[in-house]
């Protein structure tokens, strides 16, 4: 069956980190790759009627140059020995990214530096589609050097439905990656509403012919477990950390900060995320 990725890009020609991510893992696991660029109106440019016509004649121009990006995007797949289309969209580019995504086993998009501001709150682009999103999104940092992904993993594990999902997600890369580690920081507690059946983590991914090695996290670490886990990828030279994302409402990330809001503030390394 082939893996299909769907790689947003934000900016032409195509360029930039979440680029290089999108070509070495599709190469690497073997993956049908599209491209995908969002032409958005933004909901202020209908503020001033008169400023309409402009407005929808720049979104038709933008549209037309987009397209005209297909052959480059074929001229970046063929010497790689890669397959996929390239494709244009109008409209939020939040929603459309959500819509388009339920299509395809993995989004992957780029974390610009601009948006380190609004990211912790939830409501950056990235951080809302990896909310609205139904996959897993492979969240590359714009400053990430990207020389490899997913020879060395580390899964940050505590049970939750999030963290079983971007689990599932990364199955693919999973079973190709040199090196898989999980950091478990999954307490009884944190399950004492709902609680679930004991998941052997190195069971489950046992089945599917992955093997890895497990630590505890720390006691000292799980009041803050980000700084913790962005230690240990530095410190083993990890390309890909895999977690769940927003265990805990977006409110509760703003008020109370979180390992999400952590790591989509510090990390330069990719993650692969689900919601």
């Amino acid at each position: 069956m082939t893996i299909e990725l769907l790689l947003h890009l934000g900016r032409l020609p195509p360029q930039g980190a979440s680029l290089r991510a999108a070509l070495i893992l599709a190469k690497r696991i073997g993956a049908h790759l599209d491209g995908l660029y969002v032409v958005d109106l933004p909901a202020a440019a209908f503020t001033v009627p008169e400023a309409v016509p402009m407005q929808l004649d720049a979104v038709r121009q933008r549209a037309t140059d987009a397209r005209a990006m297909a052959g480059e995007w074929q001229t970046l797949l063929e010497p790689r020995g890669l397959a996929g289309n390239w494709r244009v969209g109008n409209g939020d580019t939040v929603q459309l990214l959500v819509h388009a995504s339920a299509g395809y086993d993995l989004l992957i998009m780029e974390r610009g530096g601009t948006m380190r501001g609004d990211a912790p709150v939830g409501f950056g682009v990235v951080s809302r589609t990896v909310f609205g999103s139904n996959r897993g999104v492979l969240v590359i940092p714009e400053q990430a050097p990207v020389n490899s992904l997913g020879d060395n993993v580390l899964i940050a594990w505590n049970g939750s439905k999030e963290s079983a999902l971007a689990v599932r997600a990364a199955l693919p890369l999973l079973r190709k990656a040199g090196k898989v580690t999980v950091i478990d920081g999954s307490r009884d507690q944190d399950n004492d509403v709902c609680s679930l059946p004991d998941t052997n983590i190195c069971g489950w991914l046992d089945t599917h012919d992955i093997k890895a090695d497990v630590r505890r996290l720390d006691e000292a670490a799980v009041a803050a477990p980000g700084p913790a886990l962005l230690d240990m990828a530095h410190a083993d030279n990890v390309d890909l950390i895999v977690m769940g994302a927003w265990g805990r409402s977006r409110l509760s990330e703003m008020v109370l900060g979180g390992t999400t809001r952590y790591l989509f503030m510090q990390s330069d390394v990719p993650m692969l995320v689900a919601n």
